[in-house]
């Protein structure tokens, strides 16, 4: 269910808002809006504060200008820029006095807003995107779905948050450092460790084989993928042990070697660590009776 459009005169009847109660299973299991809007000032206002609000707020400054306030200092804002806080903190935002701006938002949670939110980091809320035009047709398209709030909407609502935290992070950590290796190469390291993941692999050795520093290598590869080299190496290496634990009947110790464990010990422990069972529970679950 969704309240819309309640404005004071100092905005643009075009103005809207919608503030949403979300159903027990968004709670549960997605990333929920509480309000979504998009409105346009005709004249600046003493502007919001706020804190304690369990939340997280995304806004786009369409056009004007204004000033957030957020960790104890003040960012400017113009046209084009954006800023994602966490409301809890105590924060802050205003239209310039003589400059009143156009604003789109989201008000959303969820239990994975926080790890997006700490990928983000907290270091400076303020950040231009890489495609403008992109966030606002996801937030336009946020806001069309809490206006007619039901379970398709709430799925849909879900799914453009989801792109968008996703294209705020990359591209924050990208920009953080120009000098990272393109995405093309580290495809190439990855598609690299896929392929030969039962061999055995190093750091050392992957960087000397692409001719690139070994830090540099581990740093670009864990802000690309989220994990490190060695983690893609291990979990590429279950997934060729769950190959054969499906569709052969070798022993576990013949598996972990033949999928780069050196032990067997080493593999039933990580696989349990990956799976939440053990590789003799899974094989038993999939092939069934």
């Amino acid at each position: 269910m969704s309240v819309q459009n309640r404005f004071p005169d100092d905005y643009d009847p075009s103005s809207l808002r919608a503030i949403v109660t979300p159903s027990a299973f968004a709670r549960q299991n997605l990333f929920y809006v509480q309000e979504a809007g998009h409105i346009r000032l005709r004249k600046s206002h003493a502007g919001l504060q706020r804190s304690s609000l369990d939340s997280y707020l995304i806004v786009q400054v369409a056009a004007g200008s204004g000033t957030l306030h957020y960790g104890g200092r003040d960012y400017p804002l113009g046209a084009g820029q954006c800023f994602w806080v966490d409301c809890r903190r105590p924060h802050g935002y205003r239209s310039a006095p003589h400059d009143p701006w156009e604003l789109r938002w989201v008000h959303f949670n969820g239990r994975s807003a926080p790890g997006f939110y700490q990928l983000f980091g907290d270091d400076c809320p303020v950040f231009t995107p890489a495609d403008n035009a992109a966030v606002a047709r996801r937030l336009d398209a946020v806001l069309r779905a809490a206006q007619r709030w039901d379970t398709p909407a709430e799925l849909n609502a879900s799914a453009e948050i989801a792109a968008l935290l996703a294209e705020i992070v990359t591209h924050k950590a990208r920009a953080a450092d120009p000098g990272a290796l393109t995405a093309r190469r580290l495809d190439e390291v990855r598609d690299y460790l896929i392929e030969h993941c039962t061999e055995e692999l190093t750091l050392d050795g992957v960087a000397a084989q692409f001719y690139i520093s070994k830090y540099y290598l581990a740093r670009s590869f864990k802000r690309r993928y989220g994990e490190t080299i060695i983690g893609c190496v291990n979990s590429a290496r279950l997934d060729a042990a769950k190959q054969l634990l499906r569709y052969t009947d070798l022993t576990l110790g013949e598996i972990a070697a033949q999928c780069g464990f050196k032990e067997q010990s080493y593999f039933t422990r990580r696989f349990k660590e990956a799976e939440g069972q053990t590789a003799t529970a899974y094989r038993r679950a999939w092939r069934g009776k």
